[in-house]
C-alpha cells in the first residue's frame, strides 16, 4: 500500500486503540498526525508470568535447541528480562515489530517473506523439513494454537516458554457504551482483546459495535470476526503502526 500525501487523509476519523497502554503511543500519533482522533482504551495489560522460575529453566534448557520462535514485541521483552544469555543461535519472528525487537536486543531473527503470521512463517523453506530438530517457541499464555501444531506434525519436537500472561482490564458498561458512541474504528490486536470488548460492551450497543471498521491482524481474526457478526472489517499487511494507519486510510477511500 502507498501512503497518501495528504496529512488530513483520516480528518475526523475517531479511532479506538486498544492496545496495552505502553504499546499504544507511537500508533495514535500516527492516527492524530493524519486528522485522525486516536481515543485509548486498552482492554489487556501485559504481565509477567508468575513461574518466572520455570519460564527461566525452560529457556536456558534450550539454549542449544535448532530454532526459537518470537511471537510477539512482549515476547522479546520479557524473554530479556528473565535474562537468560546467551540465546539459541537460529532465531525467528512472526512479525515485523518483533523481529525490529529482536534486532534492538543485538539479535537477527528470520522472518516470513509475505503474510506477517504464524502461517507465513510455516511457509519459509526452513521450517518445511523439521523433522527432529527442537524448537521453542517464546509466547505469552494461551498464546498462538497454529505454530505448535504444525511444527509437530512436520516431525519436530515443540516445546513453550510462557514468559508474560494478558490480564483483561475491567470496565463498566456505561464506559464502553460512551466509548463506542464516540468513536468509528476500533484496532483490535488478538482474539482474547476482541473477546474481552464483546463481554464488556452492554448487549444494546452489541449491533453498534458490530458496524463500525474493525482492524484485525491477519486471515485467522478475519474469519473469527465475521462469525462474530463484524462485516467492515479490514486486515493489513502486517501489524506495524504504518500499516495499520495505511490500511484504515485505504479503508476510507473504497
Amino acid at each position: 500500500m502507498t501512503m497518501p500525501d495528504s496529512s488530513d487523509s483520516l480528518r475526523k476519523l475517531r479511532v479506538l486503540v486498544t492496545r496495552p497502554a505502553h504499546q499504544a503511543d507511537n500508533l495514535c500519533r500516527l492516527i492524530e498526525a493524519r486528522g485522525g482522533k486516536a481515543v485509548r482504551l486498552p482492554l489487556l495489560s501485559i504481565v509477567p508470568v508468575p513461574q518466572a522460575g520455570a519460564a527461566r529453566r525452560t529457556l536456558e534448557g534450550a539454549r542449544d535447541w535448532d530454532w526459537w520462535i518470537f511471537t510477539s514485541v512482549n515476547a522479546v521483552q520479557h524473554a530479556r528480562n528473565l535474562s537468560v544469555e546467551p540465546w539459541a543461535t537460529n532465531l525467528a519472528a512472526v512479525g515485523a515489530a518483533t523481529a525490529a525487537a529482536l534486532q534492538n536486543a543485538g539479535q537477527s531473527a528470520t522472518t516470513p517473506l509475505g503474510s506477517y503470521s504464524s502461517e507465513g512463517l510455516l511457509e519459509l523453506p526452513q521450517f518445511q523439513q523439521v523433522n527432529g530438530q527442537r524448537i521453542l517457541i517464546v509466547t505469552g499464555e494461551d498464546g498462538l494454537a497454529v505454530l505448535g501444531p504444525a511444527l509437530r506434525e512436520r516431525g519436530a519436537k515443540v516445546e513453550l516458554a510462557e514468559v508474560y500472561r494478558r490480564v483483561a482490564l475491567p470496565y463498566d458498561g456505561e464506559r464502553i457504551g460512551e466509548t463506542l458512541r464516540a468513536i468509528d474504528a476500533i484496532v483490535i490486536t488478538s482474539g482474547q482483546a476482541l473477546d474481552h470488548l464483546l463481554r464488556l460492551t452492554p448487549e444494546p450497543m452489541r449491533k453498534a459495535l458490530l458496524q463500525k471498521q474493525l482492524v484485525v491482524p491477519g486471515p485467522r481474526m478475519v474469519e473469527k470476526a465475521s462469525e462474530l457478526g463484524f462485516r467492515a472489517l479490514i486486515a493489513p499487511e502486517k501489524m506495524s503502526d504504518a500499516s495499520i494507519v495505511q490500511s484504515l486510510e485505504q479503508a476510507q477511500t473504497t
